[in-house]
């Protein structure tokens, strides 16, 4: 996404897959937490589902697959260089699209790499259709990572509120992982590098596995410590 002031260019690199990382990924929980958030946004009566869903910062399309349960056309827009979407983002991330075009708007981890984060999101308000939804993914606490971007982290309420300030009825929010699965995480990614290439694999093993004790313990637990936050959010239909 471009920020204000500059332009910038799609990242043609390996993402990856994250609806099925394997079990050494660095991130295989944080990974499989946040799938099955969005298969409860995606399973709960609250999103309605329509013709077409607006991927809103593509990259791969990783949820094309979920979200066609509920959405016959799965449209991408992303910055100029991807080739895996159908619309070219303007100035300021704008989407070149008329008003209430999309009966679903998907925001998977875009938030934190927008120079605007309200003109994004007021551009998700404007191309939905009245009582359409807003699925969106972005992360409290997490290092630094451009894509080609990097600008924002969240707290809860603070995202929760952004996104109610552009018009939008909050629904639904959820949340991967507590402050001790956040620390963990951190701990290994920020030590990662510095152990020989043949320990990797079992330090990643030790500490996803402990993440993974951790998380099952509480596993509907809302925390003000997240790593990601997934919000479902409503424009308002008309009176």
């Amino acid at each position: 996404m471009a920020s204000d002031t500059e332009k910038v260019t799609f990242l043609t690199v390996e993402r990856g897959d994250r609806t099925r990382p394997p079990r050494h990924d660095r991130k295989y929980w944080h990974l499989t937490l946040l799938l099955e958030r969005v298969h409860r946004v995606l399973d709960s009566d609250l999103l309605a589902g329509g013709e077409t869903l607006l991927d809103y910062g593509c990259g791969n399309k990783p949820y094309r697959e979920l979200f066609s349960k509920k959405f016959k056309r799965h449209v991408g827009a992303d910055i100029a260089g991807n080739e895996d979407a159908e619309l070219v983002l303007g100035d300021e991330g704008r989407v070149p699209a008329a008003d209430d075009s999309f009966d679903g708007v998907l925001s998977s981890q875009v938030l934190e790499h927008v120079g605007s984060p309200r003109v994004y999101l007021s551009e998700a308000f404007r191309v939905l259709k009245p009582g359409g939804n807003l699925i969106l993914s972005t992360h409290g606490i997490w290092p630094y990572h451009p894509d080609p971007t990097d600008f924002w982290r969240w707290t809860k309420d603070g995202l929760v509120r952004e996104i109610a300030e552009a018009g939008f009825e909050v629904q639904l929010v959820q949340g991967v992982f507590g402050p001790e699965s956040s620390a963990l995480q951190l701990w290994q990614d920020s030590t990662f590098e510095r152990l020989p290439r043949p320990l990797r694999p079992a330090y990643t093993w030790f500490f996803q596995t402990l993440i993974g004790l951790i998380e099952r313990r509480h596993p509907d637990k809302l925390s003000d410590d997240a790593s990601v936050y997934v919000v479902l959010a409503r424009k308002p239909p008309r009176a």
